[in-house]
């Protein structure tokens, strides 16, 4: 059996999340978690996980499964690093997000129109305007909310660098996506929780126990 490498792993999906770093503060910025349902279709029919961000004082972490085990991406404006953490390995890399975000920017489609509705909705309880990207490929949907903070895409770690105009561009203007709308109806993407509320600082900062691992070489 082929084993599968957790740092490579890792810092294959470092390289292809879109790491946003969050505009300025407003006078109360949010704090509290998310919870995003991701569904799509793989090689033994649809599959559907659930990713939760959690937001603090700019800071934003992103948890969710993946090859290696259980995995969470930190991004740390106030220190300009990424931090990817590997619970299974009790283990850490880490990037600066200049980096990661310029390898995202060398990836945004020139072809994408980005169309604002003016068309209001509420998703999961939370006020959104639907906004159109258009490509060549297709127009897609998306409810944009504003005041939740700063964005990661998770999607982006799915295609190993094939993915889609519309995931490159889920921040527009620094919105929140809420919900995505398929051309066929369906829904790839789906906030369906929003809590505001006290978080501690122990999960915006990488466990003291933690080994900390070197980021492999690209070929």
């Amino acid at each position: 059996m082929r084993r599968v490498c957790p740092a490579a792993v890792a810092a294959a999906t470092v390289s292809m999340w879109a790491v946003v770093v969050p505009s300025e503060l407003s006078a109360q910025p949010f704090e509290g978690a998310v919870t995003m349902r991701l569904s799509g279709k793989g090689a033994n029919g649809p599959q559907v996980q659930e990713v939760e961000y959690l937001v603090r004082g700019g800071r934003v972490r992103v948890s969710m499964g993946g090859p290696a085990g259980a995995m969470a991406l930190l991004s740390v404006p106030q220190e300009q690093k990424v931090y990817v953490l590997m619970a299974a390995q009790n283990a850490y890399m880490e990037m600066p997000i200049g980096d990661a975000s310029s390898s995202v920017a060398a990836k945004a489609p020139v072809d994408a129109k980005i169309t604002r509705t003016g068309r209001m909705d509420r998703v999961a309880g939370y006020a959104c305007e639907h906004v159109t990207v258009a490509s060549a490929a297709q127009t897609v949907d998306i409810c944009l909310a504003k005041g939740l903070g700063g964005y990661v895409n998770p999607l982006a770690s799915m295609q190993r660098g094939s993915e889609p105009a519309w995931q490159r561009m889920l921040t527009v203007d620094g919105g929140f996506p809420l919900k995505v709308t398929m051309p066929d109806g369906s829904i790839p993407l789906e906030v369906v929780k929003i809590e505001k509320k006290r978080l501690a600082n122990d999960l915006f900062s990488v466990p003291l126990d933690y080994t900390k691992m070197e980021m492999p070489r690209r070929r």
